[in-house]
C-alpha cells in the first residue's frame, strides 16, 4: 500500500455531530484492553486517530498520561472541550499518524496504542513499523470500533440506508471519495508486525436510539456527512425522520451492537 495521506474533508462538518451524537466507547471494552495489557494509573497511551476524544474520556482513572494524535485541527479543538475536566495528562498533536517517524524521538515511549475505529484510515503496515519503537516490550497495540449504521442488520438501519443511497449513490461515501474495505482482516496485517501474538474479543451490547440521535449520528460520519447532501440536506433530514416514524410512530429503536476489539502484543498474552 502506498503512503496514504489524511484527506481534511473527510469529516468535514461533522465535529458538532461527532462529539454529542457518537456512541461513547463501553467501560466493557476498555476493560478487556486494560486488563490484559495490565495498564496501570502510571502508564502512557498513544491515541492515534483520536478524534473528539472519546478514548481520553474512555480512560479516564485508568491510565496517567495519554498522547492524542489526529490530523483533523478541528476535531482536536471540540476534544479539548470534551476532555477538560480530565485528570489524566494530555497532550494533544495535530500532525497525521504517517508522520510519526519525523518526530517520534519527542515523544517517549508507551505500555500501549490505540486505534479506536481509526486503524482504516492509515497506512496499516507503515504505521505498525514506525510504533515498534514506541510502544514498550511488555505492551502491545488495540484496534476497536463497533460497525456503523452502513453495515448493521436491523431493519430500521437497512431502511436508513436505502434513504442515504437515493442521496448519495448505491456505493458507500468516505467524503468525496467512495469508502475502500481493508484488504485483509487486522488480525494477518498484526502477525506480520512487531505485534504478532494477537487476541480478538467481542462485546455485544444494546443501544437505543431516537430519531434525533440517528440524524445527529449520521451527520458524524464520513458516508453522510452534511455537505455532501448540498442544498438538499433539510430534504434528506425530513425523509429519514418521516422513514424511521413509519416503522416506529414512537421514534423508538433497539440496536444489537458488537464492539470487536484486536490486540497485538510483543509477547505471548497470559
Amino acid at each position: 500500500m502506498k503512503n496514504k495521506k489524511f484527506d481534511l474533508e473527510l469529516y468535514k462538518g461533522t465535529h458538532k455531530y461527532y462529539v454529542k451524537y457518537r456512541p461513547a466507547i463501553p467501560k466493557e471494552v476498555i476493560d478487556v484492553i486494560v486488563e490484559h495489557f495490565d495498564i496501570k494509573p502510571i502508564d502512557r497511551v498513544l491515541d492515534i486517530g483520536c478524534g473528539t476524544g472519546q478514548v481520553a474520556l474512555a480512560m479516564e482513572g485508568r491510565c496517567g498520561e495519554m498522547v492524542c494524535l489526529d490530523p483533523d485541527p478541528e476535531m482536536l479543538k471540540w476534544a479539548k472541550k470534551a476532555t477538560k475536566n480530565s485528570k489524566i495528562k494530555l497532550r494533544w498533536i495535530n500532525r497525521p499518524v504517517e508522520d510519526l517517524r519525523k518526530f517520534q524521538k519527542k515523544l517517549g515511549t508507551f505500555k500501549l496504542a490505540t486505534f479506536c475505529r481509526s486503524f482504516n484510515w492509515v497506512d496499516r503496515e507503515h504505521v505498525l513499523k514506525d510504533l515498534d519503537a514506541l510502544i514498550e516490550e511488555d505492551g502491545g497495540i488495540a484496534l476497536f470500533g463497533d460497525k456503523s449504521l452502513w453495515t448493521d442488520e436491523e431493519k430500521w438501519q437497512k431502511t436508513v440506508k436505502k434513504v442515504i443511497q437515493k442521496y448519495l449513490g448505491k456505493k458507500r461515501r468516505a467524503g468525496k471519495d467512495k469508502f475502500r474495505e481493508p484488504e485483509e482482516p487486522y488480525k494477518k496485517i498484526l502477525i506480520r508486525s512487531a505485534f504478532r501474538f494477537v487476541k480478538i474479543h467481542d462485546v455485544p451490547l444494546v443501544r437505543h436510539w431516537d430519531v434525533e440521535s440517528i440524524i445527529g449520528y449520521l451527520f458524524s460520519t464520513s458516508f453522510a456527512t452534511p455537505h455532501l447532501f448540498g442544498n438538499r440536506l433539510d430534504r434528506f433530514k425530513e425523509e429519514v425522520k418521516s422513514t424511521l416514524l413509519s416503522l416506529n410512530p414512537k421514534g423508538k429503536f433497539q440496536e444489537n451492537a458488537v464492539w470487536s476489539i484486536v490486540l497485538g502484543s510483543r509477547k505471548p498474552f497470559r
